[in-house]
């Protein structure tokens, strides 16, 4: 599992701060981002390996390691696009 320290991003928004890559139940890869919000709490995200694939891509990260330390909006915006639309 990739890690960064403890903390929220410089500004206080949402901030992936570790990642794994496990089995889920059906045997199929999930991609699993610890994030840390704004009140300190640090929660999972689950993700099928589509939706991973999809946000590697859009961060243009070369592997599951590179979101750590990023923004949870960043991750957002790899897998959907431009928010602000």
């Amino acid at each position: 599992m990739s890690q960064a320290g403890p903390g929220a991003g410089a500004d206080g928004e949402a901030v992936v701060v570790a990642v794994e890559v496990s089995a889920g139940h059906d045997g199929e890869a999930e991609l699993t981002l610890s994030v840390r919000f704004e009140n300190g709490v640090v929660a999972p995200v689950v993700l099928d390996a589509e939706a991973g694939f999809d946000i590697l891509a859009g961060c243009g990260a070369a592997g599951a390691g590179d979101l750590v330390g990023r923004p949870w909006r960043q991750v957002l915006q790899g897998l959907y696009g431009d928010l602000n639309r």
